[in-house]
């Protein structure tokens, strides 16, 4: 069933060929790019599952992924044919992938959290991306770098870099640049948050939501959060912080529609194009099977089974990202995105202190 559904999945995204112009038949670009990936995503799961990865400098498999990806690209030479299948393959399990991440949230953990946290999240994200467009305007940055960042920051780290990226089609090594910032501010978080509970002696269910609307990654959200001892307020933040990744709907969707009915997101000139609007399946099937999820139609050992199958989809989606990313290029990219990436992640987490003083 599983093989099955992923095979309807990837059918839906159309565009499959076997062929590119530059190869001809590239049945063995794909192959080859399949098993590249597949050793990355099962040397990744490999180093997490050890303990210096899982607790002591907590990397998520996405991040370790990247990291393993990036050093073959740069110490070893990869074909232009094989990079152009790496890529397109990638980015086909990173839209299943984000189907498959509904199977971690419903609808009764949306309405557990009450509307303080709702608020929080909406708002504080809301205006965390708003804040980054018009700093990013200001600064000078290509506009499609300072969707990554602010996505990442707002929403839910290196998987809604990833998504967003599978929308405007960024340059590789700004999605490389954005996934980099994002956990190098959240790890940062990680540490500061915990003091600052401790310093300013924060009530257990405000920090939860704190740390679950603000803080950028989902493991880093919870390594915070075991500061706290209770386990009803560990749950909060974290629920809190995954009812964050349905930002990714309507943010995909209002991309998705921007670019191809008016913008050009390479710059930020307003430019009509008359372009079809290509519907984001890939968004819509999250938010369909996040009902499902909720309704508990598949048994709990299923779900599980998918929610493992997602964790590996997406470690390879990033995998594959890491194996196109050139030093060369990541280097030319300057400290002007880093800067916009600091003050984005400062924002948010002012923003959310502020909105759950006001409210509680």
């Amino acid at each position: 069933m599983i093989k099955n559904t992923v095979l309807f999945l990837i059918f839906l995204q159309g565009d499959i060929n076997m062929t590119t112009p530059a190869q001809g038949n590239s049945i063995r670009y794909h192959l080859s790019a399949f098993v590249l990936i597949g050793l990355v995503t099962i040397a990744s799961m490999g180093a997490h599952s050890f303990r210096f990865f899982s607790s002591t400098v907590p990397l998520s498999p996405l991040i370790i992924a990247i990291i393993i990806g990036f050093i073959i690209k740069n110490t070893i030479s990869i074909g232009q044919g094989y990079s152009v299948q790496i890529k397109d393959l990638s980015r086909k399990v990173l839209r299943i992938a984000i189907v498959f991440l509904g199977f971690k949230l419903s609808i009764s953990e949306i309405m557990k959290v009450g509307p303080i946290a709702i608020i929080t999240i909406t708002a504080a994200s809301s205006l965390t991306i708003l804040f980054t467009l018009w700093l990013g305007k200001k600064m000078d940055i290509p506009l499609k770098r300072t969707l990554l960042l602010g996505s990442g920051i707002s929403i839910c780290g290196a998987s809604a870099v990833a998504a967003v990226d599978s929308v405007i089609r960024s340059d590789e090594e700004d999605v490389a640049f954005a996934i980099g910032a994002v956990t190098l501010l959240g790890c940062a978080y990680m540490f500061l948050y915990p003091l600052m509970f401790n310093v300013f002696h924060i009530p257990g269910a405000a920090y939860a939501v704190w740390s679950g609307s603000s803080i950028h990654e989902v493991a880093q959200v919870a390594a915070a959060g075991s500061i706290l001892n209770n386990t009803v307020f560990e749950a909060l933040a974290s629920s809190v912080k995954m009812i964050r990744v349905l930002l990714i709907v309507p943010v995909t969707i209002m991309l998705m529609f921007v670019s191809q009915n008016g913008v050009d997101t390479t710059h930020s000139d307003t430019i009509r194009k008359d372009r079809k609007i290509t519907i984001p399946w890939f968004a819509i099937l999250f938010f369909l099977v996040v009902l499902i999820n909720s309704l508990s139609i598949l048994p709990s050992a299923i779900t599980g089974t998918l929610i493992t199958a997602d964790n590996w989809m997406m470690t390879a989606a990033m995998a594959g990202l890491g194996l196109d990313i050139s030093l060369k290029s990541l280097m030319g990219i300057g400290r002007k995105a880093l800067i916009l990436g600091v003050c984005a992640s400062l924002f948010i987490s002012a923003a959310s202190a502020v909105i759950i003083a006001l409210l509680m």
